[in-house]
């Protein structure tokens, strides 16, 4: 997934400097898109707008918001995304708009930065009222995310989720042009900075091994917390082994709980929702 999108920036840095103008790539077509809300009334009216959960007078009272989680995921946007902070503050305002009794996020990600995963789950946990995932793909962060919310929705019979684990990636050749043109001097006091990177500039790779087993080992504690998980030991030890599912797997598994389409996704948001108004009323 992620070299797939490297990919794609490397054909558009190879379109520029082919002639094509930048303007025409469509960056900010994009970013907009990432940035999309939106609101469904409970007539099914759809209203599109990046800006209304800000205005609770232009949002029906008993609206659905739908929020995008696409692309890589990054902790700050970018030319083309509005990265994980910008989708928190659209989970919070959707929080604070009276005239929203619960939000789907409709997901196509093959995940990113561990840090994206844990400001956008930290997020979903703050809520007041229902959020409900909505998967085509949910891999990696993107799994992890939606693993916080009330409940997980598959578009379809093929959506893919899993691959619950991390990974670090270096580059060898920038390893090796790093030790030939830099030279770091640390503070005595200072021995283990940046130890990791250190070590893979000598060829040791075993201390960012060790940061990824740290970082799997509270991955998958934080999945097997949040969701049902089926099976005996063995089982849920495949289903957090970094495999992908189908939807039908993934049901079966624990993963998700349901396959249907948006329409069927924001229903089910609806009926969360008369459940946190009766607790709150038996409260």
């Amino acid at each position: 997934w992620g070299f797939r999108a490297l990919n794609g920036y490397l054909h558009e840095l190879d379109a520029v400097a082919s002639g094509v103008p930048y303007a025409s790539l469509g960056i900010s077509d994009r970013r907009h898109a990432r940035m999309a809300v939106a609101v469904i009334s409970p007539t099914g009216q759809t209203i599109s707008d990046p800006y209304i959960l800000r205005n609770e007078r232009l949002t029906p009272p008993g609206s659905v918001a739908v929020l995008q989680l696409s692309g890589v995921m990054t902790a700050d946007g970018d030319a083309s995304t509005p990265g994980a902070q910008g989708l928190a503050a659209n989970l919070r305002q959707a929080y604070a708009n009276a005239n929203v009794d619960a939000v789907v996020i409709e997901t196509n990600s093959g995940g990113g930065e561990v840090t994206a995963m844990q400001i956008l789950v930290g997020a979903v946990n703050e809520r007041n009222k229902p959020v409900v995932g909505f998967g085509h793909m949910a891999a990696s962060a993107a799994y992890g995310t939606l693993a916080a919310t009330d409940e997980i929705i598959g578009s379809s019979q093929m959506a893919q989720f899993g691959s619950i684990g991390a990974v670090l990636t270096l580059d060898k050749e920038f390893l090796q042009y790093f030790n030939e043109s830099y030279l770091q001097i640390y503070g005595d006091n200072a021995p283990n900075k940046n130890e990791e990177f250190r070590a893979a500039l000598a060829g040791d790779f075993e201390p960012f091994k060790a940061l990824a087993n740290k970082a799997t080992d509270q991955f998958q504690s934080q999945v097997a917390a949040q969701r049902n998980l089926t099976g005996a030991d063995a089982y849920r030890k495949v289903t957090l082994s970094g495999r992908m599912f189908d939807a039908n797997e993934a049901k079966r598994r624990g993963l998700i709980d349901g396959v249907g389409t948006l329409a069927y996704a924001v229903k089910r948001a609806e009926a969360w929702a008369g459940m946190y108004k009766s607790k709150k009323k038996r409260a």
